[in-house]
């Protein structure tokens, strides 16, 4: 995904302290950017974006006079679909949670790394070209941060596996329809083979943990995602 990623048409708020930092993440970025804004803490952006009005947002969380949350928590006030992507050197359960409460894409841990700054951007784009959520109620008690895979229960985050979120990706995305089991082996097995086994032992593991009505087995065909609210 990374390695096809192009100069895009969009523009990009960069809140980041930190000079030589701030600095040369711009340089990097600035050949996927149509334009990017710079700030150093959290009241310089909100002029920013009054003035601006920025296609995507990354920003620090630690910062001084506004941080990073208290910023993001003033924009989404008023401003609910913004890609907004936070970095931090202290990651943590009670980040990530407010991250998800704040509906941000992504969560990114500190020294940030050139790969998953390219995903993490490409998955924004892809976003705003789409306008799809990626905040997903499941029930009523459980919600799937698509874009972090990350399963949440009330407050409380649930560890899922590799194949465990691919699955729950895969069946959301195609939340309408069933997905078939060569749809499933080859986009969670890829080059491996797939087992009916296998399939039903993942299946199982993962019904425990978001309950078992929300994963309907389409006989003979595949599988389908019920969600209910």
């Amino acid at each position: 995904m990374t390695q096809n990623l192009e100069k895009s048409k969009y523009t990009l708020l960069y809140i980041e302290d930190e000079v030589e930092m701030r600095e040369l993440t711009v340089m990097f970025l600035q050949h996927y950017f149509r334009e990017i804004y710079e700030a150093s803490d959290g009241e310089e952006a909100l002029e920013i974006v009054k003035n601006k009005n920025p296609d995507i947002i990354m920003t620090d969380i630690e910062m001084p006079t506004m941080n990073g949350l208290e910023f993001c928590r003033i924009i989404r006030q008023e401003d609910k679909k913004t890609p907004i992507m936070i970095a931090t050197a202290h990651t943590s359960v009670e980040y990530l949670l407010e991250a998800v409460s704040l509906n941000l894409v992504k969560y990114l841990g500190k020294p940030l790394k050139e790969d998953e700054l390219l995903e993490a951007f490409s998955l924004c784009f892809e976003q705003l070209e789409s306008d799809s959520p990626t905040i997903i109620k499941l029930n009523s008690e459980l919600t799937y941060d698509v874009l972090n895979q990350s399963l949440i229960h009330r407050d409380k985050l649930i560890p899922l596996s590799l194949y465990q979120s691919k699955l729950l990706d895969l069946l959301i995305k195609h939340k309408h329809r069933i997905v078939t089991y060569v749809e499933i082996e080859n986009y969670i097995w890829e080059e491996k083979v797939m087992t009916q086994e296998g399939l039903r032992t993942l299946v199982r593991k993962l019904r425990k943990l978001v309950g078992s009505d929300l994963i309907e087995n389409i006989s003979k065909t595949g599988y389908k995602i019920n969600l209910h609210v």
